[in-house]
């Protein structure tokens, strides 16, 4: 392999050779135009002394006169294209010269048209190659023309001459400046090989950060001293940016540790490069380091052969794998990612809550259908005996359509909660409004005078003002009416309530207590579920669903607020709801 100074030098030389092939032609194109602008500007002098002749003998004999200043032959043709005189014709042809031969050469039929006319031509007469310059000239209102010539032989001689002498200058003008390229090469090349010396243990892997680069003294204003500074400066950068890099992946890889997935990388030998604890956890596998070793120590032949497909085919692969761990089922959503450099990631991902949501949503259709299985069925009875026995006394009727029309209001009263939750999870952004708390709670306390004319309602506000939030005011009276009702219902009469509202920095909280039976501490934590009621037979007296807490917590949860509870029995109740008085920043 050649060398920096050989490929300079090379270089220099092809430059060169491609240089001087290309000046050749131009220095013959060059030396022909010297000598064009030379005839040309002769002619204008000769024609400058001659053109103020009398006549045509007197312009000959001027013309004979500056014979001696003459270095080429000069022909005068008449406005008749005639030649009245021609130096090197009359001297050669001697008494053959006639006066009425008429010129058709192109360089003068040029110059008649243009003015100046231009060739290179043989002369029969003079047997040599010639240089034409036919100029036009004004004499006495008529046009000439003073045609000159110039031996070719004489240019090529110059062109030799001004050729030889452009390739010696070239050559050492070449020379010249190879030599102080070759000592400046070898001045820049020495400090670079000085750097390419100290940091080769580097780029060997003999030594872990890259060394310091000293050319000279540091305080130096050498360019090279000023050089190995950037350098250096660069290499502490270099080594910042890899304790950087070093420092993101440590991150990442403690943001990997803190995932509920399982993550799995391995290469394109199936060896792998990266597993989280969650992924040995899920793979009942010891919390050992793997890393390195082949994915089949981890004996899981279904989730190798996953990745290998998912590499072959270039496509994510899913499967679900189901187990028992810890007396409970366990669904597992495995991932196959397949990876550029043609490796794999395999994720793990626990979806067992998921599961027992639809778990959920089975038991809640089923505890709806039965909700209204009990009165459809009531009703149905009624109806047969009613239908069966037309003759039924009116005080009986009167019994039996009674407990027909309760169990309809039942029906239409859990249709209606299940309505309410379903319109709940979707609240359209134009419900949204600004929403006083205070009026909100004032007039439900004043609906609850209807169904519990002895209840009284106090309402707290420590601060104030509206304590408004942004809410679907609709839902959001339903929640705080469906908390006080309970609180009378289950209060003994007459039901002492108190709703409390304050301002808690950017939320506003909302107590609502009462002084009722209370909640068993072993259903503090279940209140809140669907069809889930403390005391059946009271609900049922009272005419409850089972839906009304529920329907509260997704109110307040689609607020983005809380709700909490806190109960004793015999003493009474606390709900406790916080509100963000700026929900519109979360959505």
């Amino acid at each position: 392999m050649l060398s920096f100074r050989q490929k300079i030098f090379i270089s220099y030389l092809v430059v060169f050779l491609i240089f001087i092939a290309l000046m050749f032609p131009f220095a013959t194109k060059t030396v022909k135009n010297l000598v064009y602008r030379s005839m040309k500007m002769r002619s204008k002098e000769l024609i400058m002394k001659i053109q103020s002749a009398p006549n045509n003998q007197e312009l000959v004999r001027r013309v004979k006169d500056q014979k001696g200043q003459i270095f080429f032959r000069v022909g005068i043709i008449t406005d008749e294209h005639k030649i009245l005189y021609d130096t090197a014709a009359k001297r050669v042809l001697g008494p053959r010269f006639t006066q009425e031969y008429v010129v058709d050469h192109p360089e003068v039929l040029e110059a008649f048209e243009t003015g100046m006319g231009y060739s290179e031509d043989y002369s029969d007469i003079l047997s040599q190659k010639y240089i034409y310059l036919a100029t036009a000239f004004n004499f006495h209102g008529k046009k000439y023309v003073m045609r000159s010539a110039f031996p070719y032989k004489y240019v090529m001689d110059l062109t030799r001459d001004f050729e030889l002498g452009f390739l010696m200058l070239s050559i050492a003008v070449l020379l010249m400046f190879s030599i102080m390229t070759w000592l400046i090469i070898y001045r820049l090349s020495s400090p670079i090989q000085q750097i390419i010396t100290d940091i080769t243990p580097y780029q060997e892997g003999l030594s872990t950060t890259i060394p310091e680069i000293q050319l000279g003294s540091p305080d130096s204003a050498d360019d090279f001293s000023r050089l190995a500074s950037t350098l250096n400066s660069l290499s502490a950068k270099i080594q910042n940016h890899i304790d950087t890099i070093t420092s993101e992946r440590d991150e990442k890889e403690a943001v990997l540790e803190s995932l509920n997935e399982g993550v799995i990388a391995t290469d394109k030998d199936m060896r792998i490069t990266y597993a989280n604890e969650m992924a040995l956890r899920f793979l009942n596998h010891p919390s050992e380091d793997v890393v390195g070793e082949l994915f089949s120590v981890l004996g899981q032949q279904r989730f190798e052969d996953m990745l290998r497909e998912c590499r072959q085919q270039g496509d994510v692969l899913t499967d679900l794998l189901t187990y028992t761990q810890g007396g409970r089922k366990v669904y597992l959503l495995v991932v196959a990612v397949p990876q550029r450099r043609e490796g794999a990631v395999l994720v793990l991902q626990d979806h067992s809550s998921q599961y027992r949501m639809m778990e959920m949503r089975k038991e809640f259709v089923a505890n709806a259908s039965h909700e209204l299985k009990t009165p459809i069925t009531v009703i149905q009875g009624f109806a047969e005996t009613l239908h069966d026995h037309p003759d039924l006394p009116k005080n009986k009727v009167v019994e039996v359509t009674g407990k027909i029309v309760r169990n309809c209001q039942k029906m239409t009263r859990l249709i209606h909660d299940l309505l309410t939750l379903a319109d709940i999870e979707n609240i359209p952004r134009s419900n949204l409004v600004n929403c006083g708390l205070v009026a909100l709670a004032e007039r439900c306390r004043e609906l609850l005078k209807d169904a519990h004319p002895s209840a009284v309602v106090k309402l707290e506000v420590e601060e104030e003002g509206a304590m408004t939030i942004t809410a679907d005011p609709n839902l959001m009276e339903l929640a705080f009416f469906n908390l006080i009702e309970n609180a009378a219902k289950y209060s003994h009469a007459p039901a002492e309530v108190t709703v409390t509202i304050k301002q808690q920095g950017d939320s506003i909280q909302v107590e609502i207590a009462d002084k009722g039976i209370g909640i068993p501490e072993a259903d503090l934590d279940h209140v809140f579920r669907r069809f889930y009621t403390v005391d059946k037979a009271h609900s049922r007296k009272m005419g409850g669903s089972g839906l009304g807490l529920s329907i509260v917590e997704n109110i307040i949860l689609k607020h983005f607020g809380t709700i909490t509870v806190a109960s004793e029995g015999g003493v009474g109740t606390t709900f406790t709801i916080v509100l963000p008085t700026q929900m519109e920043k979360m959505l």
